[in-house]
């Protein structure tokens, strides 16, 4: 089925957007446009234009043409909006999950932003390896248990200092946590920024190599660490592999060790990676392309695979087999790329330290600051009513407060007050995940009024976002219009091409004669390492015997003696079939020919000449191109519908 019936919204909106600011909050004497009753200025649509036409040529025939784009989209929004669709419960849903990402960016410390962005670039810079011992502590753990945990690390830290066996004390009872330690004896490995928690992260980069530090906390509890190393980090590398994963059924460990060293002798007698990888590697995301694999760097492969990659000096080196818990391989160093620059790091920087818990810090600080710009301001009396009121035994009781109280500022933020029966509200909401440990009613309060009142300030601040950016209201009006029209153009041709079967069969009937089959070819490609091997299958082949029992057989002998490709395609998707097919002129077998250092013959078994095409056969074909005939027709409607009109002179001046 083709892709366009069921189009990604996330991709689609953005799409959209792209084509669709317009930005109705500017004021212009001139419109360029009007269309169902609105106006649109020629400095919107300029913009609009500019955007998405940035290394083009201005004319006055791009123009007319996008202004046709245009048009078609603001007819498409108008219908939506005739529908009410920008009331559905639905969209509104939608719309406001868009903005609350959207808004992000907008509600935290940039300045505090770039310098924890920049720290974590120059971290990158750098590689630690560190081994850790974890005492584990929940974050709402009472200040009792706090103080167990605390000094049963201080314990084990001393005994570290003190010169005894850091993995020792790791595995024995009482020592770590970390249901790691029995494999690793608490040895993390080589890490660099972003691949541990902030706080742990943070005390390994401050630290010296042979340094114990700690108790650290996190999420997960108390950490004493010790740094074992530190490096330049080592980039990246770009490379190659063949990988030969062991089969039960297929002799096991021992024959894919018997066929890595084959290949590797391969390799020393001057046979081709690539053509190699694509005939034998077990790796299904990589053979096709001679075994290439992703960029990567530390921490991103297994660690004997890392090491073996980066043990390779110049690009084209090839590695010994090398083992892993997934198989052999053989890995050629293709390409090494060493640490990028700041400002080519810097937008990746920036969206990993959002989805890093040191992003946290730089929600705070935000906070702090707004706090100050607007005059945050705690009423202390009401707050000891509401603690007055409070009952705290083995849970946080239900909080009532007198009606007065109540209706009572407890914040004040900017030209708003917060009520005290808001934060009860809040209180309530939660007080069935509050754990007590035997802390003070206002002790707990003062935690949720922090809380409660961090919240406050960001929904204060998030409400004016359109007010004080204008480039952030711009932003949203093009995620309102552009889910409408996906709404709408799935309900008109995207979802209706899908479940419409009588229209789909009834534009089947009247252009079925466009959906053809080309001749078919039916073959088999054998590539063979020598004479002997590609007479012995030609011979089965020939006879018509069974080839697959006689190419196992010659496998259990020679791992690399025969490859065999089935395929049946129209003419034109493969090369090698079709120059049998035309060699051949019909069915039969090809002679050898010396590819690559194999010997390469093709079997062509059966030719289909060119057919009509049943409808289930091209149905993916056909519903495309029932949806652009849906869209051409629903958009002629529009046109006939609603009144536009076109200041060409003002079209044609902007530049």
């Amino acid at each position: 089925m083709s892709l366009r019936c069921y189009p990604g919204i996330h991709t689609l909106v953005l799409a959209i957007a792209a084509v669709a600011c317009f930005a109705t909050g500017s004021i212009q004497a001139q419109s360029v446009l009007t269309i169902a009753g609105e106006e649109v200025s020629t400095e919107d649509f300029a913009h609009i234009f500019k955007k998405n036409n940035r290394d083009s040529v201005i004319t006055d025939a791009s123009l007319d043409e996008y202004m046709e784009l245009f048009i078609d989209f603001k007819l498409k929004v108008q219908a939506a909006e005739d529908l009410g669709m920008d009331t559905a419960t639905s969209f509104v849903n939608e719309l406001a999950g868009y903005r609350k990402q959207l808004a992000r960016p907008y509600l935290v410390d940039n300045e505090l932003l770039d310098a924890l962005v920049q720290e974590a670039y120059d971290r990158t810079t750098e590689e630690v390896r560190a081994s850790h011992l974890l005492i584990k502590l929940s974050s709402d753990a009472s200040p009792a248990d706090t103080a167990v945990a605390w000094g049963k690390a201080m314990a084990l830290k001393e005994r570290i200092l003190s010169g005894e066996d850091f993995a020792g004390i790791a595995r024995s009872r009482g020592g770590s946590d970390d249901p790691s330690v029995k494999d690793n004896g608490g040895d993390l490995g080589w890490f660099s920024a972003f691949m541990m928690l902030y706080a742990f992260e943070d005390a390994c980069f401050n630290a010296s190599v042979g340094d114990v530090v700690g108790p650290i906390r996190t999420r997960y509890g108390y950490h004493i660490i010790k740094v074992t190393g530190k490096r330049a980090a080592r980039g990246e590398l770009r490379c190659a592999h063949i990988m030969i994963r062991p089969d039960d059924a297929k002799g096991g460990p021992d024959e894919a060790k018997t066929k890595i060293e084959a290949l590797a002798s391969e390799l020393a007698n001057g046979a081709d990676f690539a053509e190699l990888a694509r005939q034998h590697s077990a790796d299904q995301s990589s053979r096709t392309k001679g075994g290439e694999l992703p960029w990567f760097g530390t921490g991103r492969m297994v660690e004997s695979f890392e090491e073996a990659a980066f043990g390779l000096a110049e690009d084209g080196d090839i590695s010994a087999p090398v083992e892993t818990q997934y198989g052999w391989h053989i890995i050629k160093r293709l390409e090494y790329k060493p640490l990028a620059s700041f400002e080519d790091s810097k937008r990746d920087l920036e969206k990993r330290l959002q989805r890093d818990s040191r992003s946290e810090k730089v929600r705070m600080s935000f906070i702090e600051k707004r706090k100050a710009e607007y005059g945050f301001a705690i009423d202390e009396k009401r707050f000891a009513q509401v603690v007055e009121a409070t009952v705290v035994d083995s849970m946080l009781q239900e909080l009532t407060v007198k009606k007065g109280p109540a209706k009572k500022a407890i914040l004040t933020i900017g030209d708003e007050k917060v009520l005290v029966r808001d934060f009860v509200s809040f209180i309530n909401a939660k007080r069935s995940r509050i754990d007590v440990n035997g802390q003070s009613a206002e002790s707990l309060l003062r935690d949720a009024l922090a809380q409660f009142g961090s919240d406050a300030v960001i929904d204060y601040e998030d409400a004016r976002l359109e007010d004080k950016h204008n480039d952030f209201r711009l932003l949203m009006e093009e995620y309102h219009d552009g889910i409408l029209l996906f709404e709408l153009t799935d309900r008109k041709v995207w979802s209706r091409a899908v479940k419409d079967s009588s229209g789909l069969q009834a534009f089947w009937d009247e252009h079925q004669a466009e959906y053809q089959w080309k001749t078919r070819i039916d073959g088999r490609i054998f590539r063979c390492s020598n004479d002997t091997s590609a007479q012995r299958i030609m011979d089965v082949a020939a006879a018509g015997g069974d080839v697959e029992t006689e190419r196992r057989e010659m496998v259990s002998e020679n791992p690399l003696s025969i490859t065999i490709e089935e395929s049946r395609v129209e003419a034109g998707m493969n090369p090698v079939l079709d120059a049998a097919f035309e060699a051949l002129g019909g069915t039969g077998i090809t002679e050898f020919e010396n590819i690559d250092g194999q010997l390469r013959f093709v079997e062509i078994r059966s030719i289909t000449p060119p057919e009509q095409k049943t409808l289930d056969e091209a149905r993916g074909k056909v519903i495309a191109d029932f949806q652009d005939f849906l869209e051409k027709t629903w958009i002629a409607q529009l046109r006939t519908t609603y009144p536009f009109e076109i200041n060409r002179a003002a079209l044609h001046a902007i530049r």
